[in-house]
């Protein structure tokens, strides 16, 4: 596999942490930039790391994250998204912003977004490809997004300055959900 089948395949492994990212800067405009580059390094080292193990352990646990994994992350980013969506409606007032963006969610979120990455990995046990390269190729551009997604999902909700950015989020962290399903 060459450079430009492993950068395309990078560009694809963090269209999950983009997404993400957005939702988190869409559901909290405030987020300090500590917590923007914690989680885009969570983003980095979970898409990189869980490629890495996925090759090193080949085949061996395919099928059980091709239908439990999956299944997994798709509940666990739907609990979230509907989490922010009811704290929007349980909480009315405009200064009742989501709070719970803890350091346990974001290693959550980069967790559920990197389950693909490990199936990645298990193809590339299979194929000729330099895993050094790879993994550190899905780790950077996954960080990459990360940093991106926070920061359109932050101007976008200062520009709104409403509520409805954090139903947005909830709604996409859903559909990631949703989409991990099928």
């Amino acid at each position: 596999m060459g450079i430009i089948e492993i950068i395309i395949i990078s560009l694809i492994e963090a269209m999950d942490c983009f997404a993400v990212a957005i939702a988190m800067g869409l559901s909290k405009s405030s987020i300090t930039l500590s917590m923007v580059v914690l989680q885009s390094i969570l983003f980095g080292i979970f898409q990189g790391g869980m490629t890495l193990l996925g090759y090193f352990l080949g085949s061996f646990l395919e099928r059980w994250f091709e239908t439990v994994g999956s299944s997994l992350a798709a509940v666990i980013l739907c609990v979230l998204g509907l989490r922010m969506i009811w704290n929007v409606v349980k909480n009315k007032d405009e200064s009742m912003v989501i709070s719970n963006l803890t350091i346990p969610t974001t290693f959550l979120m980069a967790l559920v977004t990197s389950i693909d990455a490990f199936a990645v990995g298990i193809s590339f046990a299979f194929v000729k490809v330099n895993m050094i390269f790879a993994t550190l190729s899905i780790g950077a551009v996954s960080f990459i997004m990360g940093l991106v997604g926070v920061t359109i999902g932050k101007l976008v909700a200062k520009e709104f300055k409403t509520n409805v950015t954090e139903v947005m989020a909830g709604i996409i962290l859903m559909g990631i959900g949703i989409k991990l399903i099928f």
